[in-house]
Formats: structure tokens, sequence, C-alpha cells
């Protein structure tokens, strides 16, 4: 996983939780900041390549381990060609299951890869609206960060598409790192 291009990084503001703060600035010895548990959701595009490679260096001098997340968001009109086809049961079975299947793979190699670099990588996949998804997967894991890329969608395309990235931020409760 190689950026082709220099990234540029913005920390988003997030509800910060009052009791580390004064845990941490109670604490002679370590002003900074700490994190043990980082999710980076994972969409397999040139962004989330890259923002998967910041979280691996982040966690490599943190010394924090990385959970990795896709979210597969099943279409509610499969097409067939070039119509759309009627939704059936089978017909959206057999997709979603491809899909998941597929991204199953390639999770696997990404987790296998920073593992292979000595970091602690754990996978796991959900299916659902991607933002609601990241967010509840952040409050189950218990994370520290979110690590997550943005497309950097402008104009039309952003208020068709939205950004998967602005709603994390608006919802986490922990901080959110946006690599751009």
């Amino acid at each position: 996983m190689v950026a082709s291009q220099p990234l540029e990084v913005i920390i988003m503001p997030a509800a910060l939780d009052q009791s580390k703060l004064s845990q941490e600035s109670s604490s002679s010895t370590d002003d900074q900041l700490t994190y043990s548990r980082i999710l980076v959701p994972i969409d397999f595009s040139e962004c989330s390549e890259q923002s998967t490679s910041y979280a691996a260096r982040f966690a490599l001098r943190n010394n924090a381990a990385l959970l990795l997340l896709h979210v597969f968001e099943p279409s509610h009109y499969p097409i067939k060609g070039d119509e759309y086809a009627k939704p059936s049961s089978e017909l959206l079975k057999s997709q979603a299951d491809s899909a998941e299947g597929s991204a199953a793979t390639t999770l696997a190699k990404i987790e296998s890869e920073l593992r292979n670099r000595g970091i602690e990588a754990e996978a796991y996949q959900r299916v659902g609206c991607p933002f609601d998804e990241i967010v509840k997967m952040a409050q189950h894991l218990k994370v520290d960060l979110i690590i997550i890329g943005s497309h950097g969608r402008t104009g039309l395309a952003h208020l068709l598409i939205g950004s998967v990235a602005e709603r994390v931020v608006e919802h986490a409760r922990c901080p959110v790192l946006v690599v751009k």
C-alpha cells in the first residue's frame, strides 16, 4: 500500500471525553494523548489505501492496534446488463455473498500485511449504512481514534453522494482523523 501522492491530513474535532483529559493532565510523566485502539474504515479505494498506510505508520509510532472495518452496503436494485432487475431474494443473497467473500479475502490480505510489519491488526465486516456502522463499531470496540479517508468530493457530487467521513465526524464519540 504505497501512496502515489503526498497525503494531506485533517484532524477533525470530536466530543472530548473529559475523564480522559483530566487523567492525562494529572500525569506528570506523559503529557501526550495515547491511542491504543484505532478503527480504520476501508472501502478498497485509493483514498482508503492512503488512510490505511497513514494509520499503519501512526500505529507503529504509538504501538497501537488497528481494527480494520469494511461496511458492505447492499444495493436496493441490482443491475443486470443495461436494465434494472427486479430484486429477488436469491439474486440479492448471491450478490451479497459474492461481495462479502471478495471483501473478506482482501481484508485478510491487508490484515496479514500489517501483522507482517509488526502491527496488531484485526479485520471486521458489517452490512448496513457505512457511517452508521462505523460509529456503532467504534463504540462497540471501544476505540480511541478513527482514521478515515476522504474522497474529497465537492459541489454536486458531494451533495448527491455525501461524505461518509463527514458523517462519522459528526456522530463519533471519539476523535476522528481524516486523511485527504
